[in-house]
């Protein structure tokens, strides 16, 4: 197996790391995705908390455990079509959904936020999936006592073969970010385990009908998340092999009819890091590619690692010190300049998000704005947002509001320094990230310029908007002759030496730049 290391990346010599593997973990069960208590919040009589003085968003006060947010199901999400964000809770034993409809630039519309009640019942554990075409997310979700609990699908009960029934998961077959979903989603695919035999299950759902079940993979450590483009199903799980999670895929090729056995990856390239348990989502990206987040620990530093399945590469994206809690990939609406999953290596690339926190509650990023091949050192999230016990990301989106950014809605439960809850608030907050700024030549003939985009964005017919310094030159004509390069018209007789400058604004990215024409 290839590995891509931080330094074949950064090319900065000099850099050590330990090495020493963890000792082999024992007694290593479901159990640890079950979570933490967390204590009821004690608030000072009529004083008002930090959060509404300053407008935090918060989607529940009274969540009862950190466990809806330890595993890979999706429990927020993200309408890019639409610009709004899902996210389900868990309050005072009700399953609440909630949508959120921020700013928008193009409808001159407030936000806006609606809630509804999916099932007053007790619920154990819940997955959202976003169908793009319809805007509505399905929901499954797992209700009842452990040893007595029965699985939900969009509010029908769903018989299993499963005597405890947990860890569901929900996809659909659609177009991966920034692109326009045309037609109902032809398949989904629903997934859940039996943890009294050990049982993974993958059930195809097609006319909003359940087909049969078939186990996939026994002896795993949690439950099977996967990702599905056209056809294609990519499934994670983690095999549980001499008391260690051993990460392996399990593939169709036929919509979810028949599934391969599994295949653990090989991560022999990485020495002296051993597997953490997780089994963290796959992810589509833009171009259509499979990615694979991976967590590894060594005795005092944790690895984030981006499996590009098509190349079969391992990509450092994340190292810091402490152990892992979470990982997880999500992919941003970048511009379609490379083709390719690795793009240029700097940019244009299918653009990717690592995301990584550690058993100490810190929050850690990496952008990769060429699609997996590279990652540029790893930003601490903490300075925006406190400690974190657990989380869970939306996809990245453009508001529209800022241009060269993208945004993140993350869904989390507080911690204190030693990453234990702290409080039964679950906050919702979002996280903006800039982009590189485009980079672009123009060229005057005349009262005519030819705009060319090098790099990091698009110019789509109809989006685009054209200006100038010098308040006397008048646009009279813009020609977008490819996604690269527009003519512009302008009653000015000559405008070289002034400053032109563009702007982008589509459904899923805003870009703006500038230059001096020459």
């Amino acid at each position: 197996m290839r590995v891509i290391t931080r330094r074949e990346q950064s090319k900065k010599a000099g850099v050590g790391y330990g090495g020493a593997a963890l000792a082999a973990t024992e007694g290593l069960s479901d159990a640890i995705f079950d979570g933490r208590p967390t204590p009821r919040e004690i608030l000072a009589r009529n004083w008002l908390p930090e959060g509404a003085v300053h407008q935090q968003r918060t989607l529940s006060t009274q969540i009862d455990s950190d466990r809806y947010l330890l595993g890979p199901q999706v429990v927020i999400t993200r309408d890019d079509m639409r610009r709004v964000t899902w996210a389900a809770g868990v309050e005072a034993g009700a399953l609440i959904l909630s949508q959120y409809a921020g700013p928008n630039v193009e409808r001159n519309t407030g936000q806006r936020i609606e809630r509804r009640v999916l099932t007053r019942a007790p619920v154990w554990r819940y997955a959202l999936a976003l169908d793009k075409f319809s805007g509505q997310p399905g929901v499954a979700w797992i209700a009842g006592a452990p040893g007595r609990r029965t699985l939900w699908l969009d509010g029908e009960a769903v018989k299993t073969k499963a005597a405890d029934v947990d860890f569901p998961f929900l996809a659909f077959s659609q177009v991966p970010v920034g692109r326009v979903q045309t037609k109902a989603p032809p398949f989904g695919v629903l997934g859940y385990k039996d943890r009294a035999s050990g049982k993974l299950y993958l059930r195809r759902i097609e006319g909003g009908k359940l087909g049969e079940e078939q186990v996939v993979a026994e002896e795993a450590l949690g439950g099977v998340s996967f990702a599905i483009y056209g056809d294609e199903v990519l499934a994670r799980v983690d095999l549980l092999k001499s008391g260690q999670p051993v990460p392996a895929l399990i593939r169709s090729s036929d919509g979810g009819r028949r599934y391969s056995k599994p295949e653990p990856i090989d991560l022999s390239g990485l020495k002296g890091f051993t597997p953490a348990p997780g089994y963290a989502k796959p992810i589509v990206d833009k171009g259509g590619s499979f990615h694979v987040p991976l967590a590894l620990n060594d005795r005092d530093e944790a690895l984030a690692v981006n499996y590009v399945v098509a190349e079969k590469a391992l990509v450092e994206a994340i190292r810091v010190k402490g152990l892992t809690r979470k990982v997880a990939v999500e992919v941003f609406p970048s511009t379609i300049g490379g083709r390719n999953s690795f793009g240029n290596g700097v940019s244009d690339g299918h653009g990717l998000i690592m995301v990584l926190s550690t058993e100490e509650g810190q929050l850690f990023s990496s952008n990769s704005s060429a699609g997996g091949i590279y990652f540029p050192p790893s930003a601490l999230l903490n300075y925006e947002m406190p400690l974190v016990a657990g989380f869970s990301a939306s996809e990245c989106y453009s508001a529209g509001q800022k241009a060269n950014m993208v945004s993140m809605d993350y869904l989390f439960v507080e911690s204190n320094d030693l990453g234990e809850p702290i409080s039964s608030r679950l906050h919702f907050e979002t996280w903006d990230m800039p982009l590189p700024l485009p980079q672009a030549t123009a060229t005057a003939s005349g009262s005519k310029v030819e705009l060319k985009i090098q790099a990091d964005c698009d110019l789509e017919p109809g989006k685009v908007r054209i200006a100038f310094d010098d308040p006397a030159v008048t646009v009279t004509d813009v020609t977008i002759k490819d996604l690269r390069s527009a003519v512009i018209e302008t009653d000015a007789r000559d405008v070289k030496g002034k400053v032109m400058s563009f702007d982008v604004l589509t459904l899923f990215h805003r870009h703006h730049g500038e230059v001096v024409i020459h």
